[in-house]
């Protein structure tokens, strides 16, 4: 619930409420059943300038996500459902990538995309990294490395990471290191920040390295603290304090994106009169 930025779940947050608000709430807008017709009312807004197969699939989705074969599902194997879950954004960028011209739509696109990412590899880290860190008695035990695994699933990084690292002296600071500053890891933060940059030099027309808006200045400020750190350095001035900077970093960007481009009151050459804003939603630290 912390990750996910929930803060007024009605009642314990015992396994099956928590799975409930975060599956099926509608009220919750980072739920996945909001975030499919999130998705899928932005895909109908913007029809004209995605795949007639992007359009095709999320449309599907989100009426199976409706429908009660996905409740049944739920219901039976409520692992296989999480993984068809998965499956369905896997699926959905890889069309995306594939059948998308890739132009200004797409940069938006992976803008969003990595961003979000950021937001939840820097969240998931402070979370797991405080909430599951165990007591001294543990440190080095299976039931530390369990804890490591754990984060590292959580970010899709258990393979990556122990193809890089397998062996490392110290999970603690090691796991940390990869997922915020391993420059190939497509979830780190560090990766996921360039391309970001990337993205949004793209749409501006920009070179990378001189930033012109709101959007590439916040952006570029971000990269170049991270690249002045290594992971001794956040561990010790406090790795929770220096998450939360990122991640607060990483609101104004989303901020910084929509009074760039979509805020009505704003005109940009990029931005068409008349043309429907996509709605910016999916929790407090989302963009997408």
């Amino acid at each position: 619930l912390i990750i996910s930025g929930v803060q007024d779940l009605p009642g314990e947050a015992e396994a099956e409420a928590v799975q409930q608000c975060l599956t099926w709430e509608r009220e919750n807008p980072g739920s996945v059943a909001s975030s499919l017709a999130a998705a899928r009312e932005n895909a109908r807004n913007i029809r004209e300038v995605i795949s007639a197969d992007m359009w095709e699939r999320i449309n599907f989705y989100h009426l199976w996500m409706q429908g009660s074969v996905a409740r049944k599902l739920y219901d039976s194997n409520r692992s296989e459902f999480y993984s068809q879950i998965k499956r369905i954004n896997q699926l959905i960028h890889g069309i995306s990538e594939g059948t998308m011209s890739h132009g200004e739509s797409w940069e938006f696109f992976r803008l969003g995309k990595y961003l979000e990412r950021a937001s939840q590899t820097a969240r998931i880290l402070d979370v797991k990294y405080h909430i599951l860190l165990p007591t001294p008695q543990h440190v080095g035990t299976p039931v530390d490395n369990v804890h490591w695994v754990a984060i590292l699933a959580s970010c899709s990084g258990y393979e990556p990471y122990h193809k890089q690292r397998a062996g490392a002296a110290d999970p603690c600071v090691s796991v940390a290191d990869f997922l915020i500053f391993d420059p190939l890891f497509p979830r780190s933060l560090r990766r996921c920040l360039r391309e970001c940059q990337s993205a949004a030099h793209a749409i501006s027309g920009r070179p990378v390295g001189h930033p012109g808006d709101a959007v590439e200045h916040c952006l570029q400020a971000l990269i170049d603290w991270l690249d002045s750190k290594k992971i001794e350095e956040l561990v010790r001035d406090g790795l929770h304090e220096e998450l939360t900077r990122v991640v607060n970093t990483i609101n104004k960007i989303g901020n910084a994106i929509h009074q760039t481009y979509f805020d009505v009151g704003s005109q940009t050459p990029s931005a068409t009169p008349g043309t429907p804003s996509p709605k910016l939603g999916g929790g407090p630290a989302s963009t997408t």
